[in-house]
Formats: C-alpha cells, sequence, structure tokens
C-alpha cells in the first residue's frame, strides 16, 4: 500500500488531439502517457498524441513521419522504418504502469481482460503466461467479466492508487525474472520515405539528452520523481536491442510474430 507522500495526482494524461490525418501540420507523434514526457518534453514540432495502437495506425498510413510507437509496430512493419538510436521507452525491472491486476494467484487465472490500445503488452502477457507460466486462459474485452485484467500507462498508475488491496504482476518485471533482460515497450520509428531521416533522428536525440536532463522539473511529486528515474529506462543500447530480439522470436515461437525482422537502427 501506498503512502500519502506516494499520491499520483499529478500523473495526468494528455489529453488525445485528433487524429494527424485532420492535421496536416503534424509530423511526429507520441502517446499521452506520462512516461513518455521526458522524450517529448523539448521537441519544438506539433506533436499528435494518441493512445499505442492508433499512433501505430497513423504512422503505418504516412500521416505521420515519425512517432514514439509500440515496440509491436515495429517488428510487425520493420521493413518499413527505422529505429532511432540511443533512446527508446523501457524498464531494467520493475515499470510499475504495465500490470495485470488480480485477486486470485495468477496460475489460477482463466479468464483474462486485455487492453485494446496496447498491442506490445498485450503480446508480452500473451508470451509471460504461455511460454514463463504455462498457462493458456481465455483473453476478453475489458467490457467483459474476468479474472485479471491488463492496465497500461497513466490508468494503470490511477488504478493501483485507488486498489491497493488487489495483486499485480508487473509484466517488465516478470520478464525481467524469467529472461534476465530489460524490456523495452516503445521505440522512436521514422517512415523509411521520410526526407533525411538521420537528421530527423539526430533531432529527436537531441530532444532525449534535454528532456531526460530536465526530470526533476517534468516530475512534480516523490512518486513521479522515482517512476521516471527509478522503473523506467530511457538508454537503447546492446542489452535493449538483445532484449527486442529475444522478445520477437518469443513472439514468432508462440504464433504471434510471422518471423524475426531485420530491423534497421538510425
Amino acid at each position: 500500500m501506498q503512502s500519502s507522500s506516494d499520491n499520483l495526482d499529478a500523473v495526468t494524461t494528455a489529453e488525445t488531439q485528433p487524429a494527424p490525418a485532420a492535421q496536416p501540420g503534424f509530423t511526429l507523434g507520441s502517446v499521452p502517457y506520462f512516461n513518455a514526457r521526458p522524450l517529448t518534453y523539448a521537441l519544438q514540432e506539433p506533436l499528435a498524441l494518441l493512445e499505442p495502437s492508433r499512433l501505430a495506425t497513423e504512422l503505418s498510413s504516412g500521416h505521420l513521419q515519425a512517432a514514439l510507437v509500440p515496440l509491436s509496430e515495429a517488428l510487425e512493419n520493420g521493413s518499413a522504418y527505422h529505429i532511432v538510436n540511443g533512446y527508446a521507452i523501457g524498464s531494467l525491472g520493475s515499470v510499475y504502469s504495465v500490470v495485470l491486476a488480480h485477486m486470485l494467484p495468477v496460475v489460477r487465472l482463466k479468464t483474462i481482460a486485455l487492453d485494446p490500445a496496447s498491442k506490445t503488452s498485450n503480446q508480452l502477457l500473451r508470451v509471460l503466461l504461455r511460454k514463463y507460466y504455462r498457462m493458456n486462459p481465455v483473453y476478453v474485452s475489458p467490457d467483459e467479466a474476468a479474472e485479471g485484467q491488463l492496465l497500461i500507462g497513466d490508468p494503470a498508475i490511477s488504478y493501483r492508487q485507488s486498489h491497493p488491496d488487489e495483486r499485480y504482476l508487473d509484466l517488465a518485471q516478470a520478464w525481467h525474472a524469467h529472461t534476465g533482460r530489460p524490456f523495452v515497450f516503445a521505440v522512436w520509428a521514422i517512415r523509411r520515405d521520410t526526407p533525411d531521416p538521420a537528421a530527423l533522428a539526430q533531432k529527436l536525440r537531441a530532444a532525449a539528452r534535454t528532456g531526460l536532463a530536465a526530470r526533476d522539473e517534468i516530475a512534480r511529486t516523490p512518486f513521479e520523481h522515482r517512476y521516471l528515474n527509478d522503473h523506467l529506462y530511457y538508454r537503447l543500447e546492446a542489452p535493449q536491442k538483445k532484449a527486442i530480439s529475444a522478445f520477437a522470436a518469443d513472439l514468432v515461437e508462440i504464433g504471434l510474430l510471422a518471423s524475426c525482422p531485420e530491423l534497421s537502427y538510425i
């Protein structure tokens, strides 16, 4: 149970903006979650804020040149994108904001409600339960009754605050416990048909450096400070790339990905 000093009221979700298709000025997109703030804080360009699944759709359709998309989009459409080297959204252990909420022990769960907004988290949960927990529960939509519920982002943080007595399986922590690897949830993906993608990648890296240095300004509560500094890891280096490859191989193994893509890091 959290103490009063962990009040999460300051963890707010930015309002979802209109689709980039209706706003020609948008070239970049991101998720509207607090965890993305250090990577977008210093950007001057108009930024479309959309839930992860819709963000992936807008990027793949060409309405955006680059976006901070779920890892699943980069894996499924790797030939369409360059992945920006150096920075991403991930965790070395507990991520806190991607969890399976449950009252029964995990191994007894028969039905689980997935989150349609995040394919990567849905896939990670399926990998964990199928390969490492040897489970094959029935997955349902959030509006159906279920014994477990997947929660992500700011809604997960708010839910954990208001339901301190429930049990939570932290997906990144479980992944690390079973594989010894970090996990990457989202990457900057640039469309390969974007003019001068290398220059755009440099701009995104520069913004990330500035934003990460400003985490003390971005965080307004003790919890937010711990969340940005202790739960989240923003570097995309060799261990993270190996973890991405391992996750892709697991997806192929359980039939959620046709083949492991050859990713282009720029």
